[in-house]
């Protein structure tokens, strides 16, 4: 009894190793700064920052009382010299939490990258920048390898039960 308990926890550790991390709404902080009328926040997920799929979230707010705006419009820009402008509006469709817009990014290549996120609504227009710095992408056999692996946690499972059953003949 003991071996299968063991081999349950094993397997729900294996199981929570081969979860992949949630993407969406928040990660870090960038930049957080008031503009004009509005205050600014600009979240980016993954962490750290990697060449590949990126989310920028962005929570607009009035700058006085605090309170989200999530009706102004968002436009989020990505310039790296040598690689083609990336530009995409922040909507709260593309966000889970809808006090944040999102827009979805494949950033091209590591390196520096200047963003740039400019905000139009009830109280005028503002823009925000700061920098960021996109490290490598992951290898191609780290999205991979729960793929290539989960085979060996069935035939671990399967020995574990045969294992088991040639005790239970035994006794």
């Amino acid at each position: 009894m003991r071996l299968v308990v063991v081999g349950v926890i094993c397997g729900w550790l294996l199981v929570g190793a081969l979860c992949a991390p949630a993407r969406g709404d928040g990660g870090v902080v960038r930049v957080s700064a008031k503009k004009g009328a509005y205050l600014i926040t600009v979240f980016t997920s993954p962490t750290p920052l990697r060449a590949g799929p990126v989310d920028i979230s962005v929570l607009v707010q009035d700058a006085v009382t605090g309170e989200p705006l999530p009706e102004a419009r968002v436009l989020v820009r990505l310039t790296q010299p040598g690689q083609p402008e990336l530009e995409y509006p922040a909507t709260t469709e593309a966000a889970t939490n809808k006090l944040l817009q999102a827009a979805q990014f494949e950033l091209t290549a590591s390196g520096n990258w200047d963003l740039e996120v400019q905000v139009e609504g009830s109280h005028g227009s503002a823009m925000l920048g700061c920098a960021l710095e996109a490290a490598e992408p992951l290898p191609r056999w780290v999205e991979l390898w729960p793929w290539i692996c989960w085979p060996a946690l069935a035939v671990a499972i399967f020995g574990i039960h045969r294992l088991l059953a040639q005790k239970r003949r035994h006794c």
